[in-house]
C-alpha cells in the first residue's frame, strides 16, 4: 500500500513552502512568504490597517453539530475536538493572550441549522465558528456566513456543491474535511485494490445511499471510477436504494431487494445511526455471507459505534479523512499524543470529525498569530486572518492538511485520503480499520487551475475531470 512522505506531499501541492514553527500541542503551521503568496493566490497580502491592540475580552468560538438523533454518533465529536483544542490553547496562554470561550448550538435540517448559525453570530456574538456535519447544511450556511462576514471553518459538510455552486468565490468560508468527491473516489479505489476487481470478468454492483447531496455524490463518484477503471462492459449496476436521511429505521425492504439482485459488491454511503441500523439488520439476513460491502463512512463514526459483530474483510471508509490508528502512533508522535489526550478527556477514541474540528481551532490560532506577526503586532483584521489561512498547511493528527488558495475549490482543505479493511479487534472491543491504503490526494482531486465545467450528470468538477483525464483501464495510484 502506498504512502507519500510529508515532504513529497507538500512539494506536490504547492511547490515548496517556508516553515513557520511549532505551535501549541506539537502542531506545525507552514505559511508562504509574500513572493510565493503572490504566485499561489495571484494577489498580494492585504496591507495592515491601523494598529489594533489585542482586546482584553475572551475570544468566543461558536460550535455547531448534531447533538441528538442519528447524526450524533458521527457529529458530536466535532464539539469534543474543538473543545479539546480550546482547552489546550487556553492552558498555553490563549491566542495572543486571549482565552477561548465557546458556545454550542445544534445542527438539524438546513433551515434549522441556518437559524441556529444566525443566533451564534447575532445573539451569541461569536468571533469565529467551527462546525458542521451534514453536506445538506454547508451550502445553506455558507452564503449566510459570507453575508454576515464571519470567519467560518467547516469541519465537515463535505459536498462539492459548497464551493462549486453555493459559494463560487468564498471569502470568509473555509472547509477542512476532504471534499466529498475524494470520499467516493477513495471508496471505489479501495474496492478495486482490496477485492482484486481488475481480475474479475464481470462485477455486479448494488448501491444504497441516503437521499440527499452526500449520497447522490457518493453514488456518482463510486460509479464513474468503477466504470472508468474496470470498463463499462465489466460493471453492471443492478440496484439503487435511496432511504431518506435518518427517516428509516427498518432497512429490511432495501436489504431483501439488494439480495434479490445478487450483487458481488454493495456500495453505500449510509452514515451515523442509519449505517449502524443497516449493518445490524443486514447481519440477520446473511447479506455479508453473499457479498462484499464498500463503505464511505462505516468506520467514520465514533470508533466504538461499529461493534465487534461487524463482519471482517469489508472495505471500510472513514470519509477519506482520518482514523485514530493512522498515521501510526509509533511513527507519528502528533497523532499518538492527540489520541492519548482525547481519550483522557472524553473516554473514547476520536473520529475524523473530532480531528477536523481540533485542527480547525489550531488553524485559526496559527492564522491569527501569523497575521499579527506580519502586521507588527496587535490583533489582526479579518482580511489579514483570511490571507494567512489561504495557502496555509498545518500538520495535525491526520498529517499535513493544505488549504487551497486558488480555484477551483478555493478555501477547500486537502489531505491524503485513507481507506481500509474491517477487522474485529478484541483489544478494543469493536471493529477497527486495518491495512490502510493511503492515497495521495493530488491523484484523486481536481488540480488547481483546471478549467473544466461540472458534468450535468453529477454536477461536480471531479466527475468531469475523471471522465476527461483518467485513462480507461488504469488505476491512478
Amino acid at each position: 500500500m502506498e504512502r507519500v512522505s510529508r515532504r513529497q506531499f507538500l512539494k506536490g501541492l504547492i511547490g515548496g513552502l517556508v516553515a513557520g514553527g511549532i505551535i501549541g500541542a506539537g502542531i506545525t503551521y507552514v505559511a508562504a512568504p509574500e513572493a510565493l503568496r503572490r504566485e499561489i493566490t495571484g494577489q498580494p497580502s492585504p496591507q495592515p490597517g491601523p494598529f489594533t491592540p489585542v482586546p482584553s475580552r475572551p475570544l468566543k468560538m461558536g460550535i455547531q453539530t448534531f447533538f441528538r438523533g442519528g447524526g450524533a454518533v458521527l457529529g458530536e465529536p466535532i464539539y469534543r475536538g474543538a473543545v479539546l483544542a480550546a482547552e489546550e490553547i487556553n492552558e498555553a496562554g490563549g491566542i495572543l493572550g486571549r482565552k477561548i470561550e465557546w458556545v454550542a448550538r445544534d445542527e438539524g435540517t438546513a433551515e434549522e441549522s441556518v437559524r441556529e448559525y444566525r443566533k451564534l453570530v447575532e445573539e451569541d456574538k461569536i468571533d469565529f465558528y467551527v462546525g458542521i456535519t451534514s453536506s445538506g447544511n454547508t451550502p445553506a450556511i455558507g452564503p449566510v456566513a459570507e453575508e454576515l462576514g464571519m470567519i467560518t471553518l467547516f469541519a465537515d459538510g463535505c459536498t462539492d456543491f459548497l464551493f462549486e455552486q453555493a459559494i463560487k468565490d468564498p471569502k470568509f468560508v473555509f472547509r477542512i474535511t476532504n471534499i466529498q468527491s475524494a470520499d467516493g473516489i477513495a471508496a471505489a479505489i479501495g474496492a478495486i485494490k482490496y477485492l482484486d476487481l481488475m481480475k474479475k470478468d464481470k462485477i455486479r454492483v448494488a448501491h444504497i445511499h441516503p437521499d440527499y447531496a452526500y449520497g447522490r455524490n457518493a453514488h456518482a463518484h463510486i460509479s464513474i471510477v468503477l466504470e472508468k477503471v474496470l470498463g463499462k462492459d465489466r460493471v453492471e449496476f443492478v440496484y439503487e436504494g435511496w432511504p431518506g436521511l435518518f427517516r428509516v429505521t427498518d432497512f429490511s425492504p432495501y436489504i431483501t431487494e439488494i439480495m434479490a439482485n445478487k450483487p458481488d459488491l454493495v456500495a453505500t454511503s449510509l452514515w451515523g445511526g442509519d449505517f449502524v441500523n443497516f449493518y445490524k439488520q443486514a447481519l440477520g439476513y446473511g447479506l455479508f455471507s453473499r457479498t462484499k460491502l464498500v463503505t464511505t463512512l462505516s468506520h467514520g463514526a465514533k470508533p466504538q459505534a461499529t461493534g465487534p459483530d461487524y463482519p471482517d474483510g469489508n472495505v471500510a471508509g472513514v470519509h477519506a479523512n482520518y482514523y485514530f490508528l493512522y498515521p501510526h502512533p509509533e511513527t507519528y508522535p502528533i497523532n499518538k499524543s492527540y489520541v492519548e489526550r482525547y481519550y483522557k478527556r472524553w473516554n473514547e477514541y476520536p473520529n475524523f470529525e473530532a480531528e477536523g474540528a481540533y485542527v480547525c481551532v489550531y488553524l485559526y490560532k496559527n492564522a491569527v498569530e501569523l497575521a499579527s506577526k506580519l502586521r507588527g503586532g496587535g490583533w489582526p483584521e479579518a482580511d489579514e486572518i483570511i490571507a494567512a489561512l489561504e495557502g496555509m498547511t498545518i500538520y495535525g493528527p491526520a498529517g499535513p492538511l493544505h488549504v487551497r488558495a486558488r480555484q477551483p475549490n478555493k478555501h477547500q482543505g486537502y489531505k491524503d485520503a485513507i481507506i481500509g479493511i474491517s477487522k474485529s479487534d478484541p483489544n478494543y472491543g469493536f471493529s477497527i480499520l486495518v491495512d490502510p491504503l493511503v492515497i495521495p490526494i493530488s491523484r484523486i482531486t481536481v488540480p488547481e487551475g483546471w478549467d473544466g465545467t461540472p458534468d450535468p450528470k453529477a454536477g461536480t468538477l471531479a466527475y468531469s475531470w475523471i471522465r476527461a483525464t483518467w485513462k480507461e483501464g488504469v488505476l491512478p495510484i
